[in-house]
């Protein structure tokens, strides 16, 4: 018994007192395998040439505060491929033409972006050429489509057009230069500029040919449901939207314009307060609307939302492109028509729960001026 308790008292007291020169241990030395990735960082050429090969690398800061060249150890990609390509285990990249190109690296495995991942931009140039980018606005509105095109001087012959935004990019412009804005519905603008670095013209001027109508003023807004909703239940989480719903539903209207841009505005006992507008804008040949941010089946935010009952909610929310004839505002909506109940179990991403719905493109919209009513039609 005696030995057995010797022999791990003497290993205690060999613990304790360290080496035979008395250095005390410690357990709590952190050691370089058990040290980790805490950030990434990319390095590499800012000018590239269209057909240069170039090479990046990443440097990962470690959780000890040393370095560590992470270059092998993480997945290259680069996006768009049409202005670089690059392989993904070493960072080795060729330019393939002007653009602009984002690098990634990730450390697979490990899932907090801010730790496993980093991104760089760089831009593929001819050289001693710049990058001319710039938006097109109409009364602060982004004009999509548009046709930007360099004239004369270093990159006459270049174009491109507008996105969503009113954005475009011009890449291999130097020094006097002519840039033009064209779209069909809007006047023609040239602008004479000097690209001596990465630089931006914008067209903030741009502007219908035609006079813009005035449409402000007390409408009434009449929704009728596409004739293609289903009447079986399209998924097995909600039901068919109900006849009820599926007739023409009337509400009182008031739109408000400034410029190309309008508002409409429901008004009514039933409407809900924060869910009863949209906006709208007057284009050369079209007017379009959006009725809610375009994301479906996540509460009464999806568009303009009708309390139907103490415990049932009707939305209507999609992209409306219309025409106006006669000064009547006839759309298609695309999109859906919901309708929702209390949901207390349920508080995110809203107290409510989607009971019925019909997502389809033809449902329609009509805006008829209160001046146009029959007596028998008013509300």
């Amino acid at each position: 018994m005696l030995k057995r308790l010797y022999a791990p008292a003497l290993l205690v007291a060999t613990m304790a007192c360290g080496s035979s020169h008395g250095t005390p241990a410690s357990p709590t030395t952190t050691t370089a395998s058990s040290a980790r990735p805490i950030s990434l960082k990319i390095t590499g050429p800012d000018a590239i040439a269209p057909g240069q090969a170039v090479s990046f690398a990443a440097t990962a800061a470690m959780s000890d505060g040393t370095t560590q060249d992470y270059t092998r150890k993480v997945r290259w990609d680069a996006y768009p491929s049409s202005v670089m390509t690059i392989t993904q285990d070493t960072g080795n990249a060729t330019a393939q033409a002007p653009g602009d190109v984002t690098i990634t690296v990730t450390i697979m495995g490990i899932v907090t972006p801010s730790f496993g991942q980093a991104q760089i931009t760089r831009t593929v140039l001819l050289p001693n050429t710049y990058r001319l980018t710039g938006k097109a606005l109409e009364s602060g509105l982004p004009v999509q489509g548009a046709a930007i095109a360099v004239l004369s001087g270093v990159g006459a012959g270049l174009s491109t057009a507008t996105d969503g935004t009113g954005l475009y990019r011009l890449y291999g412009v130097d020094g006097a230069i002519q840039i033009k804005f064209s779209k069909p519905g809007y006047d023609d603008i040239v602008k004479t500029f000097t690209a001596a670095q990465n630089d931006v013209l914008d067209f903030p001027e741009a502007h219908q040919t035609a006079a813009i109508p005035s449409l402000a003023g007390p409408y009434m807004l009449t929704l009728t449901a596409d004739p293609s909703c289903p009447t079986t239940p399209p998924s097995k989480y909600f039901a068919a939207l109900p006849d009820d719903f599926r007739q023409p539903r009337s509400y009182a209207a008031s739109v408000t314009q400034d410029g190309p841009a309008m508002s409409v505005t429901l008004t009514g006992p039933s409407i809900m307060p924060q869910e009863n507008h949209f906006t709208g804008r007057i284009k050369p040949d079209t007017i379009e609307f959006q009725i809610g941010s375009g994301y479906f089946g996540y509460g009464l935010d999806d568009g303009v939302a009708e309390q139907v009952s103490p415990t049932q909610w009707f939305v209507f929310g999609g992209y409306v492109p219309g025409q106006r004839s006669g000064g009547v505002i006839r759309a298609r909506l695309d999109g859906v028509l919901e309708l929702y109940a209390p949901d207390p179990g349920n508080p995110y991403p809203s107290p409510y729960t989607l009971t019925a719905q019909c997502y389809a493109p033809n449902n329609q919209v009509t805006l008829t001026p209160v001046s146009q009513l029959s007596p028998r039609r008013g509300r």
